[in-house]
């Protein structure tokens, strides 16, 4: 049977399909990641002459915050998934800005910034200030802090 001759009984397809009401230009998880991706392409263009990604850089920082921690810990801490916290641990373990070593309980490791890893932190801080204060002024003192203060109730969620 050719289904494309049958005529179109739009009520008929309304009773499967109905008529949709939802604003999906309003979805939050859409939004906060095409918001994430575009943060993260920039941020990642500031890193990018420095050889890590702006998620490598934050980690940097989230160490240098927390001292050192388990991967466990670490992952809880910056907020990212633990089998993308460890790749990037690895990569920056590689390049000599991350040593770990075994935790005292368990098979986890304790990870901490070696000296090379603090050098880069205190080399790239400026360049880190320059790509905050562009987002700043595109969403204006209040919008950024508003921003800011709402991520971090969404995290919560």
């Amino acid at each position: 049977m050719d289904w494309t001759s049958l005529p179109i009984d739009t009520v008929h397809i309304h009773t499967i399909y109905p008529p949709m009401q939802d604003d999906f230009t309003q979805c939050m998880v859409s939004n906060s990641r095409r918001a994430a991706r575009a943060i993260t392409r920039r941020y990642d263009a500031y890193a990018r002459p420095f050889g890590i990604t702006s998620t490598q850089f934050s980690l940097l920082g989230g160490i240098v915050m927390a001292g050192e921690r388990t991967v466990s810990e670490l992952a809880e801490i910056c907020g990212i998934e633990r089998t993308t916290l460890t790749r990037n641990l690895d990569r920056l373990e590689s390049l000599g800005l991350v040593a770990s070593q075994a935790s005292g309980g368990g098979n986890g490791r304790i990870c901490g910034l070696t000296e090379e890893g603090r050098a880069l932190l205190r080399k790239m801080l400026p360049v880190w200030r320059k790509a905050q204060a562009e987002i700043r002024e595109s969403l204006g003192p209040d919008g950024f802090d508003t921003t800011i203060s709402t991520l971090k109730r969404l995290a919560d969620v």
